[in-house]
């Protein structure tokens, strides 16, 4: 067995501080990314008050910006994904049997932790709706209902069967926020 050396106990102690000063400004960096992304500005109602708008404008405004959100973002979605699995069977076809078989054990473990997660998060989604429900009353649990039902036909619902890696892959989960 050897010893180590001045210089190679230089080495690793210059390797440790490069390191920790690396580790130390990514933390830095996500942190102040965090920071940005947590005091953006709210949506329409904050531009609704900086512009002052009357009424019927907010009302213009509030049809101009569902019609993009809901038919834009659609497409947009629907596009992504078609361009996510034209990728994936590229990437496939460049695989042999081994490295195919090995990449699908990949995607399948991937799909379970997932399916986990999202059933973690329809826990806690489905507390929230009860623990909301229990202090609103009667005429606002219809209206809440009703509310959840739109944001789930509106595409914010259960998984739709949609998934990520290769066809044939195992299916995952669509984000979004779980059903009621």
């Amino acid at each position: 067995m050897t010893s180590l050396g001045k210089t190679d106990m230089t080495r690793i102690k210059a390797i440790l501080i490069v390191s920790f000063l690396v580790t130390f400004a990514a933390g830095a960096a996500t942190g102040l990314l965090a920071d940005r992304l947590d005091h953006r500005p709210p949506g329409p109602s904050w531009l609704e008050a900086e512009l002052d708008l009357t009424s019927q404008q907010r009302e213009q405004m509030h049809a101009i910006w569902s019609e993009v959100m809901g038919t834009m973002m659609r497409q947009h979605g629907e596009q992504r994904e078609a361009l996510r699995q034209q990728r994936d069977q590229a990437i496939v076809a460049l695989l042999t049997d081994e490295q195919r078989s090995r990449y699908d054990a990949i995607l399948k473990e991937f799909a379970g932790k997932e399916e986990e997660m999202s059933q973690q998060r329809k826990q806690a989604f489905d507390e929230a709706v009860k623990r909301t429900k229990e202090i609103l009353t009667p005429q606002q649990v219809a209206k809440y209902e009703e509310l959840l039902k739109m944001q789930r036909e509106r595409g914010f619902g259960p998984p739709r069967g949609k998934h990520r890696g290769p066809p044939g892959g195992p299916p995952g989960p669509s984000p979004g926020p779980p059903p009621q």
